[in-house]
């Protein structure tokens, strides 16, 4: 039986799910990058192009959305699995207020970049422009402010701003 309780702190939330129910969207396609170790929970995708149905980290089609809902993804075990299958099906967010995992501190307001060859995110004040091989996740906002890096909330929507600085 247990005596104590370990851990104090309450989870905030997981990478990958979306953190309130309104304003959210994903769809679902194949996954297909070409570094399969970067089909990670919560980075970016882009769309294979000219296929709709295929979507990958650093894919050279426009931005399909955010990697999601990790429960539901495809594992070949119970084991733990660092990263998704390529060939596998994979849901992606198009637009929504999502948990994610920020490398850095961030201030609500902040916006949000994403590697254009590994997928992971990154933030910066909005008068202060990306690191080089970053872009704008279209309308990529943060929602909360974060003290350390860790656990965030963001905001996006492909449709949105693609602007890097104001």
């Amino acid at each position: 039986m247990q005596a104590t309780v370990g851990n104090t702190f309450q989870a905030t939330g997981i990478p990958g799910e979306f953190s309130r129910s309104d304003n959210q969207d994903s769809d679902g396609a194949i996954l297909n990058s070409a570094t399969e170790a970067n089909n990670i929970v919560g980075r970016v995708v882009n769309y294979v192009s000219a296929n709709q149905y295929e979507v990958g980290v650093a894919a050279s089609g426009n931005v399909a959305g955010v990697l999601v809902n990790p429960k539901a993804s495809y594992r070949l075990s119970l084991n733990p699995q660092a990263f998704l299958l390529n060939d596998s099906q994979g849901e992606f967010a198009k637009r929504g207020y999502l948990f994610v995992t920020l490398p850095a501190a961030a201030l609500k307001g902040d916006f949000v970049y994403y590697s254009l060859t590994t997928g992971a995110l990154e933030t910066k004040a909005p008068a202060v422009a990306p690191t080089a091989g970053y872009a704008r996740l279209p309308g990529g906002l943060v929602q909360l402010d974060n003290t350390v890096a860790g656990v965030g909330e963001i905001y996006f929507d492909v449709a949105g701003s693609t602007v890097l600085t104001v």
